[in-house]
Parts: C-alpha cells; sequence; structure tokens
C-alpha cells in the first residue's frame, strides 16, 4: 500500500466513525424511549426498545472495528481487513436494504444523511486500506 493511500483512508474512516457514533448514540437513545414501544405488541411493548439497544451495539461494535484498522493501516493483515468488510457491508445492508423491501427508512432526512456519510466513507475508506496482495 502507498503510504500516501494511509492519510486518505485514515480520514474517510475517521467521517465514518464519527457518523457512526452519531448514528449509535441517537439509536441508543431509543433504548429509554417509551415513545419508541410497541404499545400494539402485548407481548412486550418494551420489545423495540431492546432492539434499539442491540442496533446499538452493532453499531458501536462496527465503528470500533473500523477505528481499529484506521490505527492498524500500516500493518492490518489480509484477512483482518476482509473480516472488517464483512461487517460493515452487513451493518450498512441493515441501513439501506429496508427501504426498496419494504418501504423503511430513517425518520429523518438529517439521519439518512449521517447514514450516507458513514457507508460512503466506510467502504470508501476500506477500500483505500485494503492490503496489498504483494506485500504478504
Amino acid at each position: 500500500m502507498t503510504r500516501s493511500r494511509i492519510p486518505t483512508g485514515r480520514a474517510l474512516l475517521l467521517f465514518a466513525v464519527l457518523a457512526g457514533f452519531t448514528s449509535f448514540w441517537f439509536t441508543l437513545q431509543f433504548t429509554w424511549t417509551p415513545e419508541f414501544q410497541a404499545t400494539a405488541l402485548p407481548d412486550g411493548p418494551t420489545h423495540s426498545n431492546y432492539h434499539a439497544f442491540r442496533g446499538a451495539m452493532l453499531a458501536l461494535g462496527v465503528n470500533l472495528l473500523l477505528a481499529w484498522v484506521g490505527i492498524r493501516a500500516n500493518a492490518i493483515r489480509l484477512e483482518s481487513w476482509a473480516i472488517v468488510v464483512f461487517m460493515a457491508v452487513f451493518y450498512y445492508a441493515g441501513w439501506w436494504l429496508a427501504w426498496p423491501i419494504w418501504g423503511l427508512h430513517a425518520p429523518y432526512f438529517s439521519a439518512e444523511v449521517v447514514h450516507a456519510v458513514g457507508t460512503v466513507c466506510s467502504l470508501a475508506g476500506l477500500a483505500t486500506l485494503k492490503p496489498d496482495l504483494k506485500a504478504l
């Protein structure tokens, strides 16, 4: 990997992680928000709060992995990079696939912007920091 790609990849991942932590915080807040409850669900109106917490923990985990790639950009192994890419792709699929399949999306335009920044910067940063096969 050329040395000029490392700062670019790190900057992209920094923007991705900032967007991801923003999304994490707002998602985590739904954990304790009564208005987020599924009141029509007789067996567990707080089940949606539980899913918000699960989503927030997934966001935290993926964003910590992205930060780790940025920190280890000089020495990351292909296998480790590929695992983070796999996690990121499915994490962002959760943000975007619900819209074309079920018509579900973030409730606010600002959230859509945060999600777009997170997705584009994350995947571009990971692509930029892909370890060279020749270096292995």
